[in-house]
């Protein structure tokens, strides 16, 4: 395990047993913070289907706000390529914008990131590895990929994909039905592909994560992410990841479903918090279900949790005086 010193109580881990690279899954540096409190927000999907504007709106308003640092949940580009040149290209996008902020910014591999062999290797050799950990002061942080190995989608499933991308880069408004019209040709096997969570953590990370509890015994709060919520799942390797967090109080970040849900377990000092979309396809019509950002701050140790809907951001300009 190779260790980025950036201070005393600070630094970052990544798994040199399985990884050489000068590459990183993150922009900027965790600041020297004296100890303290601080804040950090977290932002979730932006794909798929990215409505144009939204993630870009979250990262003007992230730089004014100035968080220590940024947390993604994953799903950053639309993904699920056959050329790996349409991979950098989306990359290479949306990087810019991000390392643009000059805010601290943390990746997570999301399904749409990650979605087959080739997007793994292009993963790989733009951002080193996909799994690490970093502490800022007394709190942790795992960062988790749940999609390993990469789950492949049949071609039916990657055509209906790509049709609805483009159709929605077209028109927003398209009606779902009609965004995904290609699924009513799959066969039933083909669809339950699409609506299955599937998990791979595997060994490495385990073993990993498990040196990085044991060097840090000492904080006072731990932070989990990955993109898809594990506890939603009977995968063995996330009830084992469970396990090594007994008697920690800690919070698990995740996405994927677009939807924002918070549960706590008061009994087990643990917190899971699925993030809703910013800027991905809605996959409903209520609150939980709005483009929005969470904020975190640390006060002692202890995380509290505030949500900012970007649909209640506005621009100074929009509000013209009037007869009152």
């Amino acid at each position: 395990m190779t260790t980025i010193q950036l201070g005393k109580t600070s630094g970052i881990w990544y798994d040199e047993k399985h990884f050489t690279t000068d590459k990183r899954p993150w922009f900027g540096e965790l600041p020297q913070l004296p100890a303290g409190d601080f804040s950090f927000a977290v932002v979730g999907d932006r794909c798929g289907l990215a409505t144009p504007g939204v993630f870009e709106k979250a990262l003007g308003l992230l730089t004014d706000l100035k968080p220590s640092f940024i947390l993604s949940v994953g799903d950053l580009i639309e993904g699920y390529w056959r050329d790996p040149a349409n991979v950098h290209e989306e990359w290479d996008e949306i990087d810019a914008k991000i390392a643009a902020t000059g805010v601290p910014f943390f990746q997570v591999v999301g399904n749409h990131d990650y979605g087959n062999p080739m997007m793994a290797d292009v993963w790989r050799a733009r951002k080193g590895f996909e799994y690490y950990a970093f502490r800022l002061n007394d709190v942790l942080y795992l960062i988790v990929n749940t999609e390993n190995p990469p789950q492949e989608f049949p071609d039916a499933l990657l055509d209906t994909i790509k049709q609805a991308t483009e159709l929605f880069k077209q028109n927003p408004a398209t009606p779902l039905e009609q965004l995904f019209s290609g699924m009513a040709t799959m066969t039933p096997e083909e669809a339950a592909v699409f609506s299955k969570l599937e998990i791979g953590i595997g060994e490495e990370q385990l073993a990993f994560f498990q040196e990085v509890l044991e060097n840090n015994k000492d904080v006072k709060h731990t932070f989990v992410t990955m993109h898809k919520p594990g506890w939603k799942s009977d995968n063995a390797d996330f009830a084992e990841l469970e396990r090594m967090l007994e008697g920690r109080p800690h919070t698990v970040f995740a996405g994927h479903f677009h939807s924002l849900e918070y549960t706590s377990k008061p009994e087990a000092s643990k917190q899971y918090i699925q993030l809703g979309r910013t800027g991905g396809l809605t996959h409903g019509g209520s609150r939980s279900d709005e483009n929005l950002i969470l904020w975190v701050t640390m006060k002692s140790g202890v995380p509290s949790y505030r949500v900012i809907h970007l649909d209640g951001v506005d621009e100074i300009e929009n509000y013209e005086p009037h007869q009152h």
